[in-house]
């Protein structure tokens, strides 16, 4: 069971607070020094002022910033590097928000880029902690250790199904929480998910990535078995809703965001069922992110266009990728 079929990405966020510093602190200077000594330590990570940077609604898309980080623009400073896998929201809900990303499954490896972040900061920096309570946060489920182990992750059979509602409500009691895309609040959309611990005040940060490991090696074992049996019943069909969505995208002339994700979800489930195959099966990962509308807008400077215009470059970009890394 290869688990890079599903898994998108992994995300772990690690959240800080400085102390004697109210939560909330609307403040650029402050955000600012933090950045300085930050930077001075990675040298492949830059700050950026928030509401200077155009691309801001793309990171949302792209699931890079938060909402909350977004509202904060005015005085919250974003610190990257070239490809966005390790970042820094400073001016979140807490000061500190640390992420590391993985286009891939790997949360050991992610966890542990996070953490030299955040290490590195402590030692430099009077961060808030209780001897008894932990790290302290502003939201108290980040209470302990601060961590939110999330893993992106795609499950088609379960969504077509409809059994994804049963793991919702498997879930809500475990200390764990399955959410559309964009976290709290949102839909799935194009079939993905985000699981992740609720809580970290009652466990290790170890225990926490172990949970959130056997969650995910379950759900994915549920998914493929599903795959399979929807194969076995009715392979036909499978292939003719493939098919047509590979017709649609890669012949319309406009293509809404909305319709792209629908159809991307039959190709990524073509791919898992070897119906399709690509020199690069993350193509259509990046496909579910790089045609919503802001990140078209920003890639193509697109601002002021009409929608028709937009949905145009959606259709030709679609069709561009998926052709060129098709194998025949």
């Amino acid at each position: 069971m290869n688990l890079n079929n599903l898994v998108i990405t992994t995300r772990i966020r690690l959240a800080r607070n400085i102390a004697h510093i109210p939560f909330n602190y609307q403040d650029r200077s402050f955000y600012a020094n933090i950045a300085n000594s930050i930077t001075r330590h990675q040298c492949d990570l830059t700050a950026f002022n928030l509401d200077e940077l155009p691309v801001r609604d793309s990171l949302f898309e792209q699931h890079l910033i938060s909402a909350d980080f977004l509202n904060n623009a005015k005085y919250g400073v974003f610190v990257t590097n070239t490809d966005n896998t390790t970042n820094i929201m400073l001016g979140e809900e807490d000061h500190l928000r640390i992420q590391a990303i993985a286009n891939r499954y790997d949360l050991a490896q992610t966890y542990q880029t996070a953490k030299q972040i955040a290490d590195q900061l402590e030692s430099e920096f009077d961060i808030a902690k209780d001897p008894n309570l932990g790290y302290l946060t502003k939201c108290p489920t980040n209470l302990g250790g601060g961590l939110r182990a999330s893993v992106m992750i795609y499950l088609p059979a379960l969504t077509i199904t409809n059994k994804i509602t049963a793991i919702f409500k498997e879930l809500n009691n475990q200390k764990i929480t399955i959410r559309g895309i964009y976290g709290e609040n949102s839909s799935s959309q194009g079939c993905i998910y985000q699981i992740s611990n609720q809580e970290c005040l009652t466990m290790s940060d170890i225990e926490a990535l172990n949970m959130i490991d056997q969650v995910v090696t379950r759900i994915a074992t549920t998914e493929f078995s599903l795959q399979r049996e929807l194969w076995q019943k009715s392979p036909d069909k499978i292939i003719d809703k493939v098919m047509r969505a590979w017709g649609l995208l890669t012949n319309a002339h406009l293509l809404s965001s909305n319709e792209a994700i629908e159809q991307l979800v039959w190709i990524k489930l073509g791919i898992g069922l070897k119906i399709l195959s690509f020199r690069n099966n993350r193509i259509v990962d990046d496909l579910f992110f790089i045609t919503q509308p802001a990140t078209i807008a920003t890639n193509h400077n697109l601002h002021n266009a009409d929608q028709i215009i937009c949905d145009q470059k959606r259709a030709e970009q679609v069709r561009e990728k998926l052709l060129t890394f098709r194998i025949k």
